[in-house]
């Protein structure tokens, strides 16, 4: 399996690893409307406690464009294609004030992410935020810092990047955003 298979299967794979939290409320169907559709990711970054770093497209991360998707099915559903291959279904759901978006995958994994922007045109998506100095971490707080690492190495001027982390502040915090558009 190629890293870019790897790196989108485990940013949305995590995405479904971080907390579960429920809203009795109902969604407003204007809300759900927007979120139901195909869209895919225009931009990805990590953002750490000190600054946020953009993921560009590249051989390795190649989980942008439009051949590479997340569908949201007006009946809760929901599919990521890479490539133009199914790699990743389950179930969705949206909070009543339309700021938490949970996905749960086939294997019954729960995701929460935080909705900062949902319209007809654009999504921006943002993982929790994970304090990584504590001593002890949840099972979704070592697979958001996974997937930012494995976000971050991309770059890494040693392989093949354009960011020399030995120069960069030492990370205290990560947090993935993920920005989509509609198709």
């Amino acid at each position: 399996m190629k890293i870019n298979h790897y790196l989108i299967l485990v940013t949305l794979s995590v995405a479904t690893l971080f907390g579960c939290s429920k809203s009795k409320d109902d969604v407003k169907p204007e809300t759900t409307s927007l979120l139901t559709r195909k869209w895919s990711f225009s931009e990805v970054s990590v953002k750490t406690n000190a600054k946020t770093y953009a993921i560009p497209p590249s051989d390795e991360a190649s989980f942008f464009g439009e051949d590479n998707t997340i569908t949201f099915n007006t009946n809760n559903t929901y599919s990521t294609v890479e490539d133009g291959k199914l790699i990743e279904a389950g179930t969705w759901k949206l909070s009543g004030d339309g700021k938490t978006l949970t996905l749960i995958d086939i294997d019954k994994t729960t995701t929460d992410m935080t909705v900062n922007t949902l319209s007809e045109t654009a999504i921006e998506l943002a993982t929790r935020n994970v304090d990584v100095t504590k001593a002890n971490h949840s099972d979704e707080e070592l697979n958001i810092a996974f997937v930012a690492g494995m976000l971050l190495y991309v770059i890494d001027l040693d392989n093949g990047g354009t960011v020399d982390f030995s120069k960069e502040p030492e990370p205290k915090s990560y947090q993935v955003l993920l920005k989509g558009k509609a198709l």
